[in-house]
């Protein structure tokens, strides 16, 4: 729901039907492609979230949801710019409702704001199609510039903003291809069998088939149209 000052006093049936209200059930009181989305389950980051992103920064109104599931109720009545999301909440995980959201929001980009930093949680979030993931170790105006950065299409490759004194190692978060399996997985993309891609370059079929196995992996997929999927999302040029 969308966080509103809550009145002093009780109001009578009649003053409660006339007030204006932002809520979720009433969209009309959101700015149309200026909403963003925070999924967040704790009240204090909730309002601080509020303040760093809502209108004194710029950025629109948000919308805060305190669990995956109500989020994805909620995303029916809103026109969401961005999504913003932790990583452990109640219920579902963000990375588990990752793609529900992207089914009901292809447009917005997903930017993942979590104490849940190691680097295998990161990699995880960046592997299932987050635009960038933000430590909540992190300097607030990093966020807030990501933020801005994603609403802006500006953001081409996953990011990965961590605390200060780790750095922003996006290379240690992401996993690490060969050149071999870089140009494997290109030949992938384009619908090559494995006897095709050890003609191209010169290669033995087995060899060309444990290099696949090992794309498989190194991205954590089960099969050749996922790990070209997933690829893309990391940013390999294929």
């Amino acid at each position: 729901m969308v966080f509103t000052e809550e009145p002093k006093q009780a109001l009578s049936t009649h003053q409660r039907k006339v007030r204006p209200a932002v809520r979720v059930d009433r969209p009309k009181a959101v700015h149309p492609g200026r909403v963003l989305l925070v999924i967040e389950d704790h009240p204090i980051c909730q309002d601080a979230l509020i303040r760093l992103l809502g209108k004194p920064a710029g950025l629109g109104d948000v919308v805060v949801a305190g669990s995956a599931e109500e989020g994805l109720r909620m995303v029916a009545a809103l026109d969401v710019r961005l999504i913003l999301l932790d990583i452990w909440l109640p219920g579902m995980s963000g990375i588990e409702a990752l793609p529900a959201f992207r089914r009901l929001c292809p447009a917005a980009p997903v930017v993942f704001f979590s104490a849940a930093d190691s680097h295998r949680e990161v990699a995880a979030t960046l592997r299932a199609g987050a635009t960038a993931f933000v430590s909540k170790a992190a300097p607030l105006k990093k966020l807030r510039s990501t933020v801005q950065r994603a609403m802006n299409g500006a953001i081409r490759r996953p990011e990965c903003v961590l605390p200060e004194d780790r750095g922003e190692m996006l290379d240690d978060v992401l996993p690490a291809l060969t050149r071999r399996q870089k140009q494997i997985i290109s030949l992938l993309s384009r619908g090559m069998s494995n006897k095709e891609i050890a003609l191209q370059l010169g290669l033995a079929e087995i060899t060309v088939k444990q290099h696949v196995s090992g794309i498989l992996r190194t991205l954590n997929v089960t099969n050749r149209t996922q790990a070209v999927l997933a690829a893309r999302r990391l940013g390999v040029s294929i």
